[in-house]
């Protein structure tokens, strides 16, 4: 899927174009930024208010400010994601935030998703930052998923020093094992995923502590994210299954898959 970009900044309440943030922002500078992806289907914006209460929430555990999420107007036939982002703004490392920097990012999505993708374990555990909320440091995450992707993969599988299986470098896992639909346990650094509790309240899943080296036992993976919806995966000899792919199809009947 090829992807066009537009960016925004909101300025007294009202959104202008904004193609940088700049340089003396601890965004740049550390990594202080919270952020949450939306998907957007047909210029509107898709779980929208359960999208504004995580963000809202990562913002005040993590930057210490009160926030309220509003978005660029899109036109009609627009269809991608759009990333809100919530910055310290200027200031020293340990300075309390106290003028936020709020920045929209817009990407169009053309072409159509594959039925399914591929993924490996990355081989080294990770330490997700904050728990795995979604924040500016993501260095980590990001340098498993090139990894993978420069061996051929199209998703990196995430475990943690304890060789618990966490989540994928760019979005949540679920997994079958012994008939039943499990997801790692929101006690790790697992992060807070809207498509994931979409996923959670569409049949039940048990939350469970899991040996990423025992993936191979399961009976089929997925993931999710806001960007593919739910996707099913290949793994190692696991091909995609059918509990996947039937919420793949309620995610195209409910027009979230983009």
């Amino acid at each position: 899927m090829s992807t066009a970009a537009k960016g925004w900044r909101l300025d007294g309440g009202r959104w202008i174009d904004a193609e940088a943030i700049p340089l003396t922002d601890r965004a740049v500078r550390y990594g202080m930024s919270v952020f949450e992806t939306i998907g957007v289907r047909n210029g509107k914006l898709l779980f929208a208010g359960e999208h504004a209460r995580m963000l809202s929430a990562s913002v005040q555990s993590l930057l210490g400010v009160r926030f309220e999420l509003t978005t660029p107007p899109l036109p009609t036939g627009d269809r991608g994601v759009m990333r809100i982002y919530v910055t310290a703004g200027d200031g020293g490392p340990a300075d309390p935030v106290r003028e936020p920097r709020v920045f929209a990012l817009f990407e169009s999505l053309v072409g159509e998703l594959p039925d399914a993708q591929t993924a490996r374990l990355h081989p080294e555990p990770v330490s997700p930052f904050a728990h795995g909320a979604k924040t500016g440091n993501y260095g980590t995450q990001c340098a498993a998923q090139a990894a993978a992707c420069a061996d051929g993969f199209d998703h990196a599988l995430l475990f943690d020093s304890g060789g618990r299986l966490l989540s994928a470098a760019m979005g949540n896992v679920f997994f079958i094992r012994e008939g039943a639909l499990c997801t790692p346990s929101s006690a790790l650094a697992v992060r807070p995923g809207v498509m994931r509790a979409w996923a959670m309240a569409q049949q039940p899943v048990r939350e469970i502590e899991f040996a990423a080296s025992r993936l191979g036992e399961a009976e089929e993976v997925f993931l999710t994210n806001s960007r593919v919806g739910v996707m099913p995966l290949r793994v190692g000899k696991l091909g995609p299954g059918p509990v996947g792919c039937a919420l793949r199809d309620r995610c195209r009947g409910e027009n979230i898959i983009p």
